[in-house]
């Protein structure tokens, strides 16, 4: 029987579909918010989109332009899937949903979050066995959708380094790839993430000061606006405004993230700061932890009713290709930042005037930096600073390599091969055919017989016993 699904580049195939792993509702993390907002930027651009979650998925107060938000067992997910231009996948969907690698339709890996280099320290609470089983888990989730991918998104030039090496291991840098784009962009792009085009307003609702009422109208209020992830280093702000404070400094640290939708468990950092202002006797006396998470609507109440923001992560490989996501929702309101140094947004941000840094674990450093930024007239400059790079973060901008893709969808050229002529570049794709004729025929096509009799004879050699 002849199939009715369309082929790749039919006119009836249109749009992207999103398929993301992470719950969608008021509370959302980065992953989450990442797959609406691309969708969102995406449908602006006059392409229809569509969101479907592998978890639940609840109200969300976001202007998503018309994309319709599902959960999987709600839809025909393989109707879905056949009827789209492309499909953009997050996290270990493929390995979710294994048939989705099989299909021919054009898929889009987005890559922002290189999590196999989180789970270094997220996994520890698992044991050291556990602890290696999910790294190495990780590492093999990436290697599938790495090897299916059509396109790949980082969300940094430095990333796009990490993914490059990760891409040439698989086997996917080859003649046929880079034939297509000498510098690769027909199979791997950088997509940052982005911010929304209109401005944080203030609402009715009660925000940070009638959350905390201990804090006095006069205060300098830095605020830890994102997750308090074990990577991270909030013990070295929380000693930074202790210090301050014992000087007669009248600042106050606000740490958001202390419950996170989809962990749902304490982190080590988290533990670590609150017994940390325990010791300092700072803990509800000039450090606050919101033991909720924030519904994403409700961030801009909080950010603009702050000072300043503040992010300190450890030194580490997660520190050099992470994308710290928060930071722009600094830029987005205009606040100065202190941050520790090494990341490559928190970097061009202290490159550009948008804030001050200072050495991990350097607590000195940090004290500094916070001080440094205490008077009003100083804080202002910083923040005319980070209101200057707003625009070119925004998601109409940032999201445009996606829109471009999503208007022509395309498989990518090494994955469109025979099984043999893949087989002579060494793919290990999923679905490859590793059989034996395969392997014959792709040997025929790179040198011919000759070449042929000489794999087939030293193989036999090996194999004999006594060799």
């Amino acid at each position: 029987m002849r199939s009715t699904r369309p082929a790749p580049g039919d006119p009836s195939r249109r749009g992207l579909l999103t398929i993301t792993a992470e719950q969608v509702s008021a509370r959302l993390a980065g992953p989450a918010i990442r797959a609406l907002e691309l969708s969102t930027a995406v449908a602006a651009a006059g392409i229809p989109a569509r969101v479907v979650s592998l978890g639940a998925v609840e109200t969300v107060e976001l202007p998503l332009g018309g994309v319709q938000v599902d959960t999987a067992d709600a839809v025909d997910l393989p109707a879905l899937v056949a009827a789209a231009g492309c499909v953009l996948v997050q996290g270990d969907v493929l390995g979710l949903l294994p048939w989705l690698a099989g299909t021919d339709v054009p898929i889009v890996v987005d890559a922002y979050d290189p999590f196999h280099l989180e789970q270094l320290e997220q996994a520890r609470p698992a044991g050291e066995t556990g602890r290696r089983a999910i790294v190495r888990d990780t590492v093999t989730s990436l290697n599938l959708q790495l090897s299916r991918a059509d396109l790949v998104l980082a969300a940094s030039a430095r990333q796009r380094d990490l993914w490059l090496g990760h891409l040439a291991a698989l086997g996917r840098i080859n003649p046929v790839t880079y034939d297509a784009a000498h510098d690769l962009s027909g199979l791997l792009r950088v997509v940052p993430f982005g911010l929304p085009d209109a401005p944080p307003v203030r609402s009715a609702r009660p925000g940070l000061r009638a959350e905390f009422p201990e804090i006095g109208p006069d205060a300098v209020v830095a605020l830890w606006a994102g997750g308090l992830y074990d990577w991270f280093d909030p013990v070295l702000v929380v000693e930074a405004v202790a210090r301050l404070r014992s000087g007669g400094a009248d600042v106050h640290l606000v740490l958001l993230g202390a419950a996170h939708p989809v962990l749902g468990v304490p982190s080590a950092a988290e533990a670590a700061a609150r017994a940390r202002a325990v010791d300092l006797g700072v803990l509800d006396a000039g450090v606050w932890f919101a033991d909720r998470w924030l519904p994403f609507a409700e961030r801009a109440d909080w950010l603009l009713e702050a000072d300043l923001g503040v992010l300190a992560h450890h030194a580490g490989v997660e520190a050099e290709f992470a994308y710290r996501t928060r930071l722009l929702d600094h830029l987005w309101a205009g606040l100065p930042t202190v941050t520790t140094t090494g990341d490559p947004l928190g970097g061009a941000l202290i490159g550009a005037g948008a804030a001050v840094g200072a050495a991990p674990g350097d607590v000195d450093g940090f004290t500094a930096a916070l001080a440094a930024l205490l008077p009003a007239v100083d804080r202002l400059y910083v923040a005319t600073a980070a209101r200057a790079l707003v625009p070119a973060h925004r998601w109409s901008v940032t999201a445009a390599p996606l829109v471009d893709f999503c208007r022509s969808p395309r498989r990518a050229p090494d994955l469109v091969l025979s099984r043999a002529r893949r087989a002579q570049l060494g793919l290990r794709t999923p679905g490859l055919d590793r059989s034996l004729p395969t392997r014959l025929r792709a040997a025929l096509l790179e040198g011919g017989p000759l070449v042929l009799l000489r794999r087939v004879s030293g193989r036999l050699r090996r194999l004999l016993p006594g060799r």
